[in-house]
């Protein structure tokens, strides 16, 4: 049975002219895949790569490691020429064209020489626009990618062309400027978006961006600056949605800043809706076009590119002096506001940033995002002659925003960094109400108790760390409020410093109380699943909140003592008062089998006894002196006593040791 597949057919028998033939075809074959396979070698660096590993096996380690690095160094090389070559002259070439058409524009109508009607002025400028893009379009039957160029820079000079018969010289009304604006760049963005072609996108973004430059005669007119910026930019983000080029979102980048910076220079001459304007220029650039078009990849790092033009922006209006700073810090509150919006908005997405060598510093960059930049917008006027009342409905303000933000998000660095922020911003509500010492105080420590009790329902650990500090500000600023009393001429524990000591202790006391909740609150903070018998990172932090009360308490009747009644009854006191919190440290420690605490029992007993010997030498008369000399001698004696007792604690391992080897001793009563 013959098949008839012509492909399991047999070869044919006959050797002479078809077998040549196809082994003449076959070799050709053969040579034009090699040539192809040379050339790809040659452009994709492969053939050099083979000769360095061919040269790192022949050499030694040391000749293969400067043969690696000399390929990496070409390598770069090769990628910067290719970059300035394909983008970065195109993009210089477009803005030189864009910038002669302007130029001349500006030249022939401030000089009288287009004197025809503003419609005919239009058309000449759209008719060289017009002739560039049928030579574009001409081009791209042979060279695609430069033919796109070419026709994008025919768009950026006709949006040269919109703008200075608009904002620039008043040729048509903005209305009809601006919609031949935003035709122009629609059309432009569509058709990159169409093409897929990033040159085409960089040389039409790079030439209208500068239009607005190329045809100001001196003066600006920063409300249509930004106008125009606004039309540019928004369809330009459309254009490069879900791309990842990154030429196209470096000269994104650049624009923005370009024309951020510039409306708040030349803002903050408009008065308060000049500043405004230049601030919201970042904003709605990063609501309008970053929210809704940017990949997740991109999203937060171009967010947070823009919300830093707004900070600068600020800083640059701060430093003009602008009159009305009263307003000025309202619309930078609003702004930080909004910032913080525009970040719980895209929260959820992937971390990313405009930095490369950032990308490496995830808690950071959030910290960002949260914290730092909202915080920079929030206070960039706090040391400005505002009222009081001002002061601290701004810093309320944050506080709430921080507070809701840090609620709202899940365990992690953007929550801490919230909390924190909510923390700082209650201190500087409190700065600015500037109340007496002893409410300042007491103030701080209550804020600092909310803060904790923050942290214990939604575990933070800039709830817990900014609750911590803020109880210890308030002992600072109460200590400072104790010793600023005239010494001698009160009676101790009977003044306003010592109701905010007394209100300090109570806070300390409530953080030892519930110690358990707050650690179990920190090791949730951190999805730490450890049991609580192994919370070493823990470990330190609850020791200082069971301890705080004791040191507190401590620090606070030796202030009151050593300024109470007179220099002789001050010392007399202090002897006793050292001699006791050295004997109840024993006492306690030796109870407990504390050795730290027992040790510093033993420190006050010799501090107690050299404050007697001060006092004896320096203000005692005979009968304090001694006084002090009993006084000193009956604890003392009380502390050897118990050291002599069983159980002491430390030296019981000595004398059990001596007993073991047969010494002399006691060891009957010491085991």
């Amino acid at each position: 049975m013959t098949s008839t597949d012509p492909t399991l057919r047999p070869p044919p028998t006959n050797t002479g002219d078809t077998t040549e033939a196809r082994l003449a075809e076959l070799e050709r074959t053969v040579h034009a895949l090699a040539a192809e396979v040379a050339a790809l070698r040659a452009q994709l660096g492969i053939g050099r790569d083979t000769r360095a590993r061919a040269s790192a096996w022949r050499n030694p380690p040391r000749d293969a490691e400067r043969a690696e690095r000399a390929e990496r160094s070409d390598r770069k090389q090769v990628d910067f020429e290719g970059l300035l070559g394909r983008y970065g002259m195109l993009i210089i070439a477009a803005l030189a064209a864009a910038g002669a058409v302007g130029t001349f524009l500006s030249w022939a109508i401030g000089h009288g020489y287009l004197t025809f009607s503003p419609a005919a002025r239009v058309v000449v400028g759209l008719l060289v626009a017009a002739g560039i893009g049928a030579w574009g379009l001409n081009l791209r039957r042979r060279e695609r990618s430069f033919g796109s160029s070419i026709l994008g820079l025919a768009l950026a000079i006709a949006l040269v062309c919109a703008y200075a018969s608009g904002p620039a010289f008043h040729l048509v009304p903005l209305p009809v400027a601006f919609v031949g604006a935003a035709a122009i760049s629609w059309a432009l963005a569509l058709f990159a978006l169409h093409e897929q072609d990033e040159p085409l996108w960089c040389i039409g973004v790079a030439g209208a961006a500068l239009a607005p430059f190329v045809t100001s005669g001196g003066t600006g007119n920063v409300f249509a600056l930004l106008a125009y910026g606004v039309i540019v930019t928004l369809p330009a983000a459309l254009a490069i949605s879900q791309r990842t080029w990154p030429v196209g979102w470096r000269l994104f980048y650049a624009v923005t800043a370009l024309y951020a910076v510039t409306g708040a220079a030349i803002g903050a001459d408009r008065g308060r809706l000049g500043v405004a304007a230049a601030l919201a220029f970042p904003l709605v650039i990063a609501v309008g076009a970053v929210v809704p078009f940017a990949p997740d990849e991109r999203k937060r790092g171009a967010a947070r590119w823009l919300v830093s033009l707004c900070v600068v922006g600020a800083a640059l209006v701060r430093v003009s002096l602008v009159d009305d700073v009263a307003a000025m810090a309202t619309i930078t509150t609003v702004a930080a506001l909004a910032a913080l919006a525009l970040t719980d908005s895209i929260s959820s997405v992937p971390q990313s940033t405009v930095i490369r060598s950032w990308r490496a510093q995830p808690m950071l960059l959030d910290w960002l995002d949260a914290a730092v930049l909202p915080s920079l917008l929030l206070y960039v006027y706090a040391g400005a002659a505002l009222p009081t009342t001002q002061h601290m409905s701004l810093a309320g303000a944050g506080l709430a925003a921080f507070s809701i933000y840090s609620w709202r998000r899940p365990v992690g660095a953007l929550r801490d960094a919230a909390a924190a922020a909510a923390t700082l911003a209650a201190f500087a509500a409190l700065e600015a109400a500037a109340p007496p010492p002893t409410t300042y105080a007491i103030a701080i420590a209550a804020t600092g108790l909310l803060a904790l009790a923050m942290h214990v329902a939604r575990p933070s650990r800039g709830w817990l760390a900014g609750g911590a500090v803020l109880i210890v500000f308030a002992a600072a600023s109460t200590v400072d409020a104790l010793t600023s009393r005239l010494a001698y001429r009160f009676t101790p524990f009977d003044t306003g410093p010592s109701l905010a000591a007394a209100a300090v202790t109570l806070a300390c006391i409530a953080v030892a109380r519930f110690r358990p909740a707050l650690i179990d609150a920190a090791r949730r903070s951190i999805n730490d699943a450890t049991p609580r018998d192994g919370m070493t990172p823990f470990a330190a932090t609850s020791r200082a909140f069971a301890a705080a009360p004791w040191l507190w308490a401590f620090i606070w009747v030796l202030i009151e003592l050593a300024m109470a009644y007179s220099p002789s009854t001050s010392t007399l006191l202090l002897v006793v008062y050292f001699a006791a919190a050295g004997v109840g440290c024993v006492g306690v420690g030796r109870a407990r089998q504390f050795s730290l605490l027992r040790k510093i029992g033993l420190g006050l007993a010799l501090v107690a006894a050299a404050t007697a010997i001060y006092g004896a030498s320096t203000y005692f008369d005979f009968a304090a002196r001694i006084s002090a000399y009993l006084v000193t001698s009956v604890f003392l004696l009380g502390i050897a006593y118990w050291y002599r007792r069983p159980g002491a604690g430390v030296g019981e391992a000595a004398a059990g040791h001596v007993a073991e080897k047969g010494g002399v001793g006691e060891p009957a009563e010491v085991k």
